[in-house]
Order: C-alpha cells, then structure tokens, then sequence
C-alpha cells in the first residue's frame, strides 16, 4: 500500500526589496546622524608621578667607629686616699667639648682627693682634663636600689695633652626624640675593663664597639606612659667599666641613651644592661635648669 500525501508547501510572505541606492542613502543618513553625536574630548592631562624619596642610609659601621675613637672618652680617676684606680667611659657631644657621663663618675672630678683624666683611642691614652659643669643631685635612688636616679653628668674638656686648641671636637649629637622599641638594635661605645689585669687597663684598655639588643622599656618616674630607660640582652659591654658609656641609633648615629648600670651574672651573657633614654636625661636637666640639654650647651657654661 503506497500513500501518497500532499506535499507541504509553505507561504512566504514577500519580501519587498528596496532599491540599491535607496539603501545606500538611508546608511549614509543614518551614519551622518551618527556623527553629529560624536564628541571629542581633549585628551587627559598626564598624571605626574610623585617624586622617588631615597630610603635614608644607615651609618656604617666603620665610619661610627672611626669618629668613636676621638669621640669616646675612657674617665681615668685615682683615688690617692684608698689607692685605687677608678674607670667609666663617656662621650663628647658638643665640638667645644662637652663630654655626657655618669653623675656616680662625674662626682670624683669634684673629690680633691682624687685625680681624674679623659683618656680616648684604642688602646686608650692620656687625652685631657675637664671639670664638672653640671652633676645633678645623686642621692635619690631608682626603686630603692643602688642606682642614682639622675645618674647623668656633663664635664667640660678645660686642656688636652698635647697641649692643642679646645674647640672642634669629632662628637655625636643627642638625639632627645628618638623613640627606642623592643627588639631593636643599638650600637654600644664603652671601655669595659672589668675582665683585665691592673697592668692591662693601665696600658692596654681598649674602645669596644659591640651591638645590643634592647629587651625591655621601663619606667622610672611616677608616669607609668612614658618609658624613662631600657634593659639590654647582655653582650661583650655588659662589664664594669663600661658605665657612662653611649647607645646610638643604627640609622644616624645618634645618642639614644646612655649607659647606667648592669645585672649581676657570671658571664657577660648571663646580664642585662640597664640605660636612661636620651628623652629622660633632658628632662631632668630641664627640670632642674629650666632648659633642654641643647640650650643648656648652646650657653657655654
């Protein structure tokens, strides 16, 4: 059986076609329509690019211990009344030479029993004579301990043993702002001598430039807000001898504070260095002067 069906046919509307050119002027119409919305702008002005600050370098090292060597000083005190030799160190902080130590070193400059020197280089020599031209009251201790809590002095270069000018000494300057941080590194200058024979610190003391690392603020006065000094994780400075000695920002070189005293322990390792923040040493010279430590040396005293 064969079907046979009707086959399908499908309509189509017509299409009316336009003519050729009539196509072609209606797209070139709409395309000049077009046009007339097209705005140009002017191109943007550039942006500038900002200046590159250069990081500020870090001191180096050899240069901190080349100007040490005229800048820090090892004191050299004879007590002729007991027979004994008394050694700190400190550091010029003024060209005229003004020279910022211990209160509890500076006090022996002021004994007319005792005969006290400057001495500098590594090893150390005779280097000059100076007088005390500010040493705060030492009695009030800090916690009730051993340390004076104005255990900060400034002795004035009055002659040298060459017999050379005073004026226009190598020195570091005091940075009063510097804000010191837990875990940061400081560069330590200080003659130690705790380790050395009687005839070795006579003749053979040297200048140890070492790095410590500070392990804690603390505060010393009543405002428990503001770090007054530091602890320090021991290291080779970590000796008597090294009392007055100077803690630089490793950034410019700049006194960050100053060394005061130590934890008892049987190695340098075992210890813990103890320094005022530069801030704190200004701030008892202003509370008793009236002035800062930079117009206190700007007045020649």
């Amino acid at each position: 059986y064969v079907s046979k069906e009707e086959p399908i046919i499908e309509k189509k509307e017509d299409i009316k076609k336009e003519p050729e050119k009539e196509v072609a002027k209606k797209d070139s119409e709409k395309k000049t329509e077009g046009a007339k919305k097209v705005v140009v702008l002017p191109s943007p002005a550039p942006v500038p690019t900002p200046p590159t600050i250069p990081a500020e370098p870090s001191v180096k090292s050899q240069d901190i211990y080349q100007k040490a060597l005229k800048a820090s000083v090892n004191i050299f005190c004879y007590d002729k009344k007991i027979n004994s030799y008394i050694l700190g160190s400190g550091a010029i902080i003024h060209p005229d030479g003004y020279v910022l130590t211990n209160g509890h070193l500076a006090v022996h400059f002021t004994d007319p029993n005792t005969e006290c020197s400057l001495r500098r280089g590594s090893p150390a020599r005779n280097f000059a004579t100076a007088r005390v031209v500010w040493l705060p009251d030492q009695s009030p201790k800090i916690a009730g301990g051993a340390i004076p809590a104005n255990d900060a002095a400034i002795l004035k270069i009055v002659s040298t043993s060459d017999g050379s000018q005073i004026g226009n000494f190598e020195y570091f300057k005091v940075n009063i702002g510097y804000e010191v941080k837990e875990g940061e590194s400081l560069y330590s200058l200080n003659y130690p001598t705790e380790f050395l024979g009687s005839e070795t610190v006579l003749k053979n003391a040297n200048l140890v430039f070492s790095i410590g690392t500070v392990d804690k603020l603390v505060t010393i006065d009543s405002n428990p807000s503001n770090p007054e000094g530091a602890y320090l994780n021991g290291e080779l400075s970590a000796q008597h001898g090294s009392s007055g000695g100077i803690f630089l920002d490793s950034k410019r070189g700049e006194i960050a504070g100053l060394f005061v005293g130590l934890t008892e322990g049987a190695t340098t390792a075992d210890r813990k260095q103890f320094m005022f923040l530069s801030s704190y040493i200004d701030s008892f010279l202003r509370a008793e002067k009236g002035i800062g430590l930079e117009m206190f040396l700007s007045q020649k005293p």
